[in-house]
């Protein structure tokens, strides 16, 4: 299985993760090409080597058209990513650290997750910081991550709510659970984007397994201290077979009496909110009434939160719950270039030298497009020539 280890020695933001993919070997074109399919024009990303006190570092950051849009609510945002021409895995992804972040704020501000409005968090940087990482993500195809305890500064932070102490609320309430440090430096180390991704992706480290160290990338965050490199490390390893997963759930329910748009709406808001697969069928219920049994394949510690959705979104009454196993195949993201340009590929490894590869819907629609052929045969197309590289 493939995991990520994220050293936040001297905290974690959006910029320094993505600094630390591009390093790690993520292309700096994948991921600009993906915020590309942003509903936003002109969206440009520019990656640099620097020096952190000594230490090389990528530092990353977007050249962003002038937008004059003081606040983005958070379904405004949720439409954003649903309107871009991103895979459905990236969405979902993306989407996911977007909910997670709203659900912190609506906590700290009393109120519900849609009347949530970002304002640092809403700017495209912070936008494009996630869908970055989103992408990343996808690319490298990690399993698992787990972090190192974090840094919290000292101070206070100055931002559209006024002066707020020092990890900012939201911050605070999306690290409860995680392993923090005081240290004796000021300044924000880690944010809410940071801390969202963190929440979404990562495990504390004491839960990490041993692991085999394949690469190391190291981003760098425009904050200088005089004690120590202001940098992120990232660490890519190898723990061995494919993972056992015997912390998921089935959950399962028959429906009479909901509609199809909302049947359609719910799944997706499943997905967006952190479950592995979703499905639907129809099925005879009781008295001969056609229905839709919809399941769910979740992690156990968010079976709670998405029962609760199911049962405020929809008619039903009970949820079946099983414990259920699967394996997983470890899997990367790959670019490569064809006859008819450049496409990214899924391969999964089921065996020494044997593998799958899966190119992407989006990247192939694009192709056939752009040549005047059919999907199926730019697909086939791409995957017989990512076969031969």
């Amino acid at each position: 299985m493939k995991i990520l280890y994220l050293d936040c020695f001297s905290g974690i933001s959006g910029d320094m993760l993505l600094g630390a993919f591009v390093d790690l070997g993520v292309p700096g074109a994948v991921i600009e090409a993906a915020i590309q399919k942003l509903p936003v024009p002109d969206i440009q990303m520019i990656s640099e080597k620097v020096l952190k006190q000594g230490i090389a570092a990528t530092s990353v950051a977007f050249n962003l058209p002038r937008e004059g849009v003081e606040a983005r609510s958070y379904a405004d945002i949720r439409e954003m990513i649903r309107d871009s021409r991103l895979s459905e895995e990236e969405k979902e992804e993306a989407m996911k650290i977007f909910h997670i972040l709203a659900v912190a704020e609506s906590q700290v501000h009393g109120i519900h997750p849609d009347a949530v409005h970002f304002h640092e968090v809403g700017a495209l940087d912070s936008i494009c910081d996630i869908v970055g990482a989103a992408v990343a993500k996808q690319y490298l195809g990690f399993e698992k991550a787990y972090v190192s305890t974090l840094p919290m500064g000292k101070g206070a932070i100055h931002c559209e709510h006024g002066t707020l102490p020092n990890p900012a609320p939201a911050t605070a309430a999306l690290l409860t659970g995680f392993t923090c440090v005081a240290i004796p430096y000021a300044g924000e180390f880690v944010t809410p984007t940071g801390a969202a991704i963190v929440k979404a992706w990562a495990a504390p480290e004491e839960n990490s397994p041993p692991y085999t160290l394949l690469k190391t990338g190291c981003g760098a965050g425009d904050m200088d201290t005089s004690g120590r490199p202001n940098i992120l490390r990232v660490f890519v390893g190898e723990t061995g077979d494919e993972e056992k997963t015997p912390d998921i759930v089935w959950l399962e329910t028959d429906i009479d009496d909901t509609t199809p748009e909302v049947l359609a709406y719910v799944a997706e808001e499943l997905f967006s909110r952190g479950a592995l697969d979703v499905s639907s069928h129809a099925v005879t219920m009781k008295k001969g009434r056609i229905g839709t049994r919809l399941s769910a394949m979740v992690r156990r510690q968010d079976s709670d939160a998405l029962c609760a959705l199911l049962f405020a979104e929809t008619s039903t009454l009970g949820i079946r719950i099983t414990p259920v196993s699967r394996r997983t195949l470890r899997r990367e993201m790959r670019v490569v270039t064809t006859s008819l340009g450049e496409a990214r590929v899924k391969i999964a490894h089921f065996g020494p030298g044997s593998q799958k590869i899966s190119p992407e819907y989006e990247d192939c629609a694009d192709l056939a497009r752009r040549h005047g052929l059919p999907l199926r045969e730019a697909m086939a197309l791409v995957a017989r020539e990512a076969e031969k590289k």
